[in-house]
């Protein structure tokens, strides 16, 4: 009976690793982190991580094989998704691990915010106060595909490609909070120090709108 435990014991080690390797490239945590995001053609994917079509492709299929993306059909697309909320729970538990385990992560964190002008964050409950009293204007720089599949409560979208051309929709007169695509991303405080020296009271979030659900649950 114990060789019988033993050996699906390691049958079953052998699947877990089967997960950790997809996680071990860094092309893959891109293409999860984008697809965290909301749905994306291959051609969108390589685009916003800087890759090849047939390099993302071949990644893509990785992911595919262990059921952490799923495909569909749309028109003349393959759209592709993430199969489960566990695997953006997944991707911000490994987050949680670096900053918790990896001096050089913080550091990388802390180098970000003292580059832009040390802006003041916000936590989820913060965040929270500020929109049930609706003390803060709250702007999602991301692409408006993203915003258009989630967003937090009472968000203004301006992707952050255009945010120069739309500076005059900005209020004078409240706290704007700026968010992006979390910590693995850096355009809510290159973006928000653009805006504080333009005289703007600014905080950032940088957490993900799947955070966000999972903190006020």
């Amino acid at each position: 009976m114990e060789k019988l435990a033993d050996k699906y014991q390691t049958a079953a080690f052998e699947q877990v690793v089967k997960i950790g390797k997809t996680f071990s490239n860094l092309t893959r945590i891109k293409i999860l982190f984008m697809l965290d995001q909301g749905p994306k053609s291959v051609e969108e994917l390589a685009s916003q991580i800087n890759m090849s079509v047939a390099n993302t492709s071949k990644n893509l299929q990785i992911l595919k094989q262990v059921n952490l993306v799923k495909e569909e059909k749309q028109k003349n697309f393959v759209i592709y998704h993430l199969t489960s909320k566990k695997v953006n729970e997944l991707l911000s538990l490994l987050i949680d691990l670096s900053e918790e385990s990896l001096p050089s992560f913080t550091e990388l964190e802390d180098n970000l915010v003292a580059k832009t002008a040390d802006l003041p964050h916000v936590d989820s409950k913060t965040l929270y106060d500020k929109l049930s009293s609706n003390e803060a204007y709250v702007l999602d720089l991301r692409p408006k595909d993203e915003f258009d599949n989630d967003h937090l409560p009472q968000a203004h979208n301006i992707d952050y490609h255009y945010i120069d051309e739309h500076l005059n929709e900005l209020p004078s007169d409240q706290d704007i909070i700026v968010y992006c695509r979390g910590r693995l991303c850096g355009i809510a405080n290159v973006i928000g120090q653009r805006l504080q020296e333009l005289g703007h009271r600014v905080y950032t979030y940088n957490h993900t709108v799947s955070e966000w659900k999972k903190d006020i649950q």
